[in-house]
């Protein structure tokens, strides 16, 4: 008898359970797991990396504060690839086959992507890319690589009207990787067929000291009107620095081929000399935010304490839009989040997105950037407050 009561009211209790899965104000057992691998260590763009943390932590607060995913937690894997793609393979297969991810997000370095991308399509789950900007990581065509942010063809496309107006002769400086090599053959092609001369110089990613290709450059007849940096590793700043250095530079302009000046290392490193210096950006007074993006501006302004740059922002369309796919589905199944991500149409910070799938890197990519020049005109200047010169 003693034993019929313990069963009768074990199996009350399973139906209780049955009944009532979880009380009123609480989530459902489980988590729904996001991965993040990024650099958070040198020689990766850590710098970089710590922000792409900050957002995604952001936004996984505020899914949570609003009862999670389907009822259930959702939890931030993160880890550090340090800007290696053996480092960033490696973690990769153990977000997906040790910590079982639904989705995967943060990559950075277009070298250590691609190696990543790779992995994902193998294993079939999705990642997002906010700013890899190498073509060739959707011109794979893979069911389970999705792109918010630009391309380097895009860009180049985009930033040569500003070139055309203002220069006749450009060189440009970069790092050979897949994001520096592939900005620069871009640039080339569409500047060349713009009729501009053009100047390659390739350097090692690692390098510590540019004079020599920066003394080659300034002796060149006819010398170079703008010098275009194509850096995300240590030689961001240091081109620029090193070419006022020589002499190359203020004769010579400097555009940065993305938003690194508003770092707060870059005036600590440029001083005054920073002054002057333009940097191409997707980011701009010009660039009308939606509700979602005026939200997140003041949400990570409170959090943080400074206004997030812009890739920020497409990082966080990304963890919006993972979040819209599976509310859809009903599912956090990878397998049918990337299946299902193709049909997205989402305000997004910016713009409404969609993927779209043509040709080339165009595929299951948002086409909706708008790009603008802008211009360090004041010490210690922010990115808010640089002038915008382009459009």
């Amino acid at each position: 008898m003693k034993r019929i009561g313990i069963l009768c009211f074990v199996l009350i209790g399973f139906a209780a359970l049955a009944l009532f899965p979880f009380a009123s104000g609480t989530m459902a057992a489980g988590v729904i797991k996001i991965g993040l691998i990024t650099p958070l260590s040198a020689p990766g763009d850590y710098k970089s990396g710590e922000i792409n943390v900050k957002t995604a932590e952001l936004a996984v607060e505020e899914l949570n504060n609003k009862g999670g995913l389907l009822g259930k937690k959702v939890v931030l894997v993160k880890a550090d690839d340090e800007g290696k793609p053996a480092v960033g393979v490696v973690a990769m297969k153990r977000m997906i086959g040790s910590n079982k991810v639904s989705a995967i997000v943060g990559l950075w370095h277009s070298s250590v992507a691609l190696a990543q991308a790779k992995v994902a399509h193998s294993m079939h789950v999705p990642i997002m890319l906010h700013y890899s900007w190498t073509d060739k990581l959707t011109e794979m065509h893979s069911d389970y690589v999705y792109r918010v942010g630009p391309f380097n063809s895009e860009i180049a496309m985009l930033l040569m009207p500003y070139l055309k107006k203002n220069f006749r002769t450009i060189a440009v400086m970069y790092e050979t990787t897949a994001f520096g090599t592939g900005f620069a053959n871009a640039l080339a092609k569409y500047a060349e067929d713009a009729g501009l001369r053009v100047y390659k110089v390739a350097y090692p990613a690692e390098a510590t000291d540019l004079k020599p290709q920066l003394l080659d450059l300034k002796g060149r007849d006819p010398k170079p009107d703008v010098l275009i940096v194509a850096a995300v590793y240590q030689a961001t700043n240091l081109i620029p620095k090193q070419a006022f250095e020589i002499g190359l530079a203020p004769g010579c302009s400097i555009l940065c081929s993305w938003d690194w000046p508003t770092y707060p290392d870059f005036w600590e490193i440029l001083g005054k000399k920073g002054v002057g210096i333009t940097y191409a950006t997707f980011e701009s007074s010009k660039l009308k935010l939606t509700p979602l993006g005026e939200h997140f501006k003041k949400a990570y302004k409170a959090k943080y304490g400074y206004t997030p740059p812009v890739f920020a922002y497409f990082l966080y369309d990304e963890m919006m839009i993972l979040a819209d796919t599976m509310k859809r589905i009903n599912s956090s199944d990878p397998e049918k989040i990337a299946q299902a991500l193709k049909d997205t149409k989402l305000q997004g910070t910016t713009g409404v997105i969609t993927f779209e799938r043509k040709q080339g890197p165009i595929w299951n990519q948002w086409m909706g950037h708008q790009l603008f020049v802008k211009k360090m005109t004041a010490y210690k200047q922010s990115g808010d407050e640089a002038a915008v010169i382009y459009p």
